[in-house]
Formats: structure tokens, sequence, C-alpha cells
């Protein structure tokens, strides 16, 4: 009998070649990108800043994707460091943060960075917990099931019910998505008081709920 194909495998550098741009289809209108990235440098800026999300996820969590490559889970496992503006600096990034984004793509990046610890914060009353920093499907790709075989794949890799899960969204159209697997909304905010700051979306799921 021919072994069943897995439904997630996990990413290793080498693999951001692919599964950057696959990112930046799939997170072309996300709002903090809107946010964050400005100008005539707003592409560059937006596929570098992806890059950045899938190395930080390579080195302190897992990246995974499903068996066709057209969607992507990035997750820390419980204890590893959320990324905040003083880790972008202990890791040598906010030069080339500064250089890339300029200083007012990074001060906005900061107050999302701030926003979204904040409500991290909040939500948890423990701070072991799985975080999902992104789950992306390719758009042609979308509506078919993917991104949810995914998410539970992915879950299941990361021995999800040992802690609580959690993950923020910018996109309230993912917020019945979410919930449909077993996320509760939690509270929200907005990452900075002016026009154009995304609101976060703060979601969590207990340890021991089923998919």
């Amino acid at each position: 009998m021919r072994p069943s194909t897995p439904l997630a495998r996990r990413l290793e550098p080498a693999d951001l070649v692919w599964a950057t741009p696959l990112l930046a289809d799939a997170c072309a209108t996300h709002p903090v990108l809107a946010y964050c990235c400005a100008g005539p440098d707003a592409p560059a800026q937006r596929m570098w800043l992806l890059q950045q999300l899938l190395r930080f996820g390579l080195c302190y969590g897992r990246v995974y994707a499903n068996a066709s490559s057209t969607a992507l889970a990035v997750w820390l496992g419980p204890n590893r460091p959320a990324a905040t503006l003083w880790r972008l600096v202990r890791s040598g990034l906010l030069p080339a943060a500064l250089w890339r984004l300029r200083v007012t793509g990074l001060q906005r990046l900061r107050h999302f960075l701030a926003a979204t610890a904040w409500l991290r914060r909040q939500t948890l009353a423990t701070a072991r917990h799985h975080y999902l920093l992104a789950i992306a499907v390719r758009p042609g790709s979308r509506g078919q099931g993917q991104g949810r075989r995914l998410l539970q794949a992915t879950m299941a890799a990361m021995q999800a019910a040992q802690a609580p899960c959690y993950l923020d969204t910018q996109v309230p159209e993912q917020l019945p998505f979410f919930q449909r697997v077993g996320f509760r909304l939690m509270g929200q905010c907005p990452a900075n008081v002016g026009t154009g700051s995304p609101t976060t979306w703060g979601l969590m799921r207990e340890g021991n709920a089923s998919a």
C-alpha cells in the first residue's frame, strides 16, 4: 500500500526562495503591509518584510506548507519569543528595517508590534502558549479547505493540545474561519490612533479543544 501524503511538511531555509513569493501573493492586500509599506518602494518593502517573518518563524518556531505548496503556516511554540522591536535590535535586523521601511514605516511597524503584544498579554493568563504568526493560502487555491486542513495538521504537529493556541488577525473576514476551528474572540485593539491604522483581533483556542 502506498503511504499517504502528509498534510503538512516542515520547511527549511532553502524553501524561502518559493515560500516568500507565495506569502507575498497570499498577503497582497493585507492591512498591515498597506500600513507599514508605502511609496514607490512598497512592493520591495512588502517582500522584504514577509521574508523576515518567514526567517523569524524558521529561527524561533516552525514553518509548514501543505503537500501542494499552496498554503503556509508559521508557528511559534510555547516559551518562544514573539516578534518585538527589541528583538529586531538584538537580532541585528533594525538597521535593515530602517533602511528598507524608512522612519515612517519603521515607526508604524513598532506601533503594530506593540499593539499586538499588548493584546496578547491581555488575552492570555499564561505565558505558555502556541502562537500562530501567519496562515496564508494562494488566492487561486482558496475556498477548497486547504487552510483549514493545514491549520489542523500543524496544530497536531505542534502538539497544540498541551497548551493554548493564540493568533491575531487584522482581517475581520477571517474571524468566522478561525472560530469554526475552535478559536474564541478575546479582544481587539488598533495599532495606533490615526487613519489607516489596522485593528487587531486576538483569538484563543484552549489546549483541550477538539478540532
